[in-house]
């Protein structure tokens, strides 16, 4: 699976595999699932933020 994340916050996120591309939505199978859970979204969130943070690192948040 070639999972995507979306935050909204540290307490809500959505983890799915879905592309945004028209065979995505027409062709293929695709799921996901929103999640609730504060612990669990730290999980995914915190790498991120991690990644973020590095003066080397090869992401760069956003504003």
């Amino acid at each position: 699976m070639h999972a995507k994340v979306i935050a909204a916050d540290r307490a809500t996120a959505f983890l799915g595999s879905v592309n945004l591309t028209d065979s995505a939505y027409t062709d293929n199978l695709e799921i996901g699932a929103v999640i609730y859970n504060p612990s669990a979204v730290a999980n995914i969130v915190n790498p991120f933020e991690t990644l973020m943070r590095s003066q080397d690192g090869p992401l760069i948040r956003m504003s």
